[in-house]
């Protein structure tokens, strides 16, 4: 199940995985008029709006950070979104 998350006051890190991190497969960052950061993830342990959370990226890039942390703006399920497109 691919959770999209939508983050407020995120921040990119560097430094290693924490134990309570959640893992993101994928960081999006849009840079337009209305900025957004989101992080899609499988884990099924994502916390409500309104919550603080902390993701790490499950592969190691030279991108100079690895950890995203912020509070959670709001969420989709895309299966479940991608299901109902189907039919």
């Amino acid at each position: 199940m691919t959770t999209r998350v939508y983050l407020a006051s995120a921040t990119l890190r560097d430094g290693p995985m924490e134990p309570r991190d959640l893992p993101a497969e994928r960081l999006f960052v849009n840079a337009s008029d209305v900025e957004e950061v989101w992080v899609e993830t499988e884990s099924d342990a994502v916390p409500d709006a309104g919550r603080a959370v902390a993701f790490s990226l499950i592969i190691s890039s030279d991108i100079g950070f690895r950890r995203v942390t912020g509070t959670v703006e709001r969420k989709i399920d895309k299966t479940r979104r991608r299901a109902a497109m189907q039919t």
